[in-house]
């Protein structure tokens, strides 16, 4: 049995810590808004799947990073690209079109896609997307209805301060 290739335990407990020190670098990186876009163009082509979320997700990552992730293979990436609030209206478009259920369900339940992103989605083919877009689009005028009701109370309130005990 030859030793001189083979790690010792300590040798492999040390170069698991370092991998593990680098992902933990790596995923600060990912998720942080002040990373410069080279870096997380570099972890959005070079990393683990679960990195790539995270830049999906990161609001500074640019678009044409977006789009490249927004064509990934794994589903929870292209759900992550559609739930980033700086993704692009051309992108979204497309992944209302996905092939997976989830990532089309995903952007159905999102208060924060345009109506007509959500009416699109009220005629998919999967009828839990096409149920959870249509629930979303209630919620959505529920609000707006709320919101012209209470500003009639909360209008005289705007600007005062108000102190209790």
């Amino acid at each position: 049995m030859e030793q001189g290739n083979t790690p010792s335990m300590g040798e492999s407990a040390a170069l698991s810590a370092l991998r593990s020190e680098e992902m933990q670098k790596k995923f600060a990186a990912a998720v942080n808004p002040s990373t410069p876009a080279r870096i997380l163009a570099d972890l959005a082509e070079g990393s683990p799947t679960w990195i790539q979320e995270r830049v999906a997700e990161n609001p500074s990552t640019p678009q044409e990073f977006l789009s490249k992730l927004a064509q990934h293979c794994c589903s929870t990436v292209r759900t992550a690209v559609a739930d980033n609030a700086s993704t692009v209206h051309d992108i979204i478009v497309r992944l209302v079109n996905d092939e997976s259920a989830d990532v089309r369900y995903a952007i159905a339940e999102n208060h924060s896609m345009p109506a007509l992103v959500l009416e699109a989605l009220t005629e998919d083919e999967n009828p839990y997307v096409a149920f959870r877009a249509r629930k979303t689009l209630l919620r959505l005028a529920e609000n707006k209805i709320l919101e012209g009701r209470f500003s009639i109370i909360t209008k005289p309130l705007k600007g005062k301060r108000v102190q209790f005990g």
